[in-house]
């Protein structure tokens, strides 16, 4: 069964590039479940990247399959 995992894609800076927050918990067994709870947290969700990343914006927020999230680390 697969796993979904959030991760916050951030604002990319001209010295630093994009930087990825990956919230390992809660996990989801279905990606309809994921992006339910993206929606109903977003607010604090991106707040606590912008906590870890300070002065940086969040560009997107993504419900990735955790066996996948390898290579979405390659394309990131």
């Amino acid at each position: 069964m697969k796993t979904f995992l959030i991760v916050l894609v951030m604002m990319a800076t001209a010295d630093l590039g994009e930087d990825l927050y990956i919230i390992q918990e809660p996990k989801f067994m279905q990606p309809n479940q994921c992006v339910q709870f993206v929606r109903a947290n977003n607010t604090s969700l991106i707040a606590k990247a912008q906590s870890e990343y300070p002065g940086r914006a969040v560009a997107d927020i993504y419900c990735v399959p955790e066996k996948r999230l390898g290579l979405f680390l390659k394309q990131a």
